[in-house]
């Protein structure tokens, strides 16, 4: 028996299909598209120093170069093609390993900042926060999202050192399975979308300048996953061609390329932000007023 203000499953499957309608509306009618345009550029002046920082404390953590390659791979997993531009240069940070100070550290962390506090910024528009943290408890906001990212490629270093134990002492034993390879293989294409629900999860909960429950961020960090999954293969076809971007935009198309792919997956983002605002929102009118709770209607007799 239902009780009352709790939706059945089947409602709460209406509640999200609602919340999710409401969040393109409120993307449409917010600043949302242009917040996501911040974030591409951002991401640009950002990526370098960020990547620079990575590798310096790649090298310390580890000096095989095969390991720092896979952690780059796995980085491009959320990327639709690998950008020469980018890693030609990140080729020449490992070829040409630079020392840094304390200075130098301190520069590349604060340039690297840039995309992490205009993601703060937009996560908290969506919300319609109107109380703002002071400048220095927005930094640290946004270092300990740049802090969180360097973990996550310490997750990715982690998971190709236990990749490649597996292939050297397992890699026959798996040849011979087809299970084994079937399922190395889905583990390999979902991970990195798992990883990035885990993300957004927690980006939702932790970045809004409001009091959020951890129970409503799972649609939306779901639906971001899922949009983004087919996103990145469409993506992918899409900007197969360079050749023809070439045309249009000569020497600069894989920059192109690699803003537009950043801006439509920012607009992904915060529209999964809008969403879990808008069923955040229901939730509470719900508990408020349980008759607005939706359910299914009864079974025809």
């Amino acid at each position: 028996m239902t009780q009352p203000g709790r939706a059945r499953p089947t409602g709460y499957v209406r509640l999200i299909g609602l919340a999710a309608w409401r969040g393109v509306g409120e993307l449409y009618n917010s600043d949302g598209l242009t917040h996501a345009a911040a974030i591409a550029y951002y991401a640009l002046l950002s990526l370098f120093p960020f990547f620079l920082l990575a590798l310096a404390i790649l090298g310390e953590v580890t000096a095989d170069p095969a390991e720092r390659d896979a952690v780059v791979r796995f980085v491009f997993r959320y990327f639709p093609r690998q950008f020469d531009f980018i890693t030609g240069q990140l080729d020449a940070f490992q070829t040409s390993p630079l020392k840094f100070g304390i200075g130098g550290i301190l520069a590349l962390t604060w340039a690297s900042l840039g995309v992490f506090n205009a993601v703060t910024s937009a996560v908290n528009h969506a919300w319609g926060v109107e109380k703002r943290r002071s400048f220095l408890k927005h930094r640290l906001v946004s270092f300990l999202m740049l802090v969180s990212a360097g973990g996550v490629l310490l997750i990715g270093l982690i998971l190709a050192s236990m990749v490649r134990l597996a292939e050297t002492r397992m890699g026959e034993a798996l040849m011979r399975t087809p299970l084994l390879v079937w399922l190395s293989g889905v583990t390999a294409h979902y991970a990195a979308t798992a990883l990035l629900i885990a993300c957004v999860a927690l980006v939702f909960y932790f970045i809004p300048n409001v009091a959020v429950r951890f129970r409503d961020v799972w649609p939306g960090a779901v639906l971001v996953g899922l949009l983004w999954r087919a996103a990145l293969s469409l993506f992918s076809w899409y900007a197969s061609d360079l050749a023809s971007w070439n045309v249009i935009h000569g020497s600069i198309a894989a920059v192109v390329i690699f803003l537009l792919w950043i801006y439509v997956s920012a607009v992904i983002l915060l529209y999964g932000v809008e969403m879990t605002a808008s069923y955040a929102r229901l939730q509470d009118a719900i508990e408020r007023h349980p008759a607005l709770a939706p359910v299914a209607p009864p079974p025809a007799v």
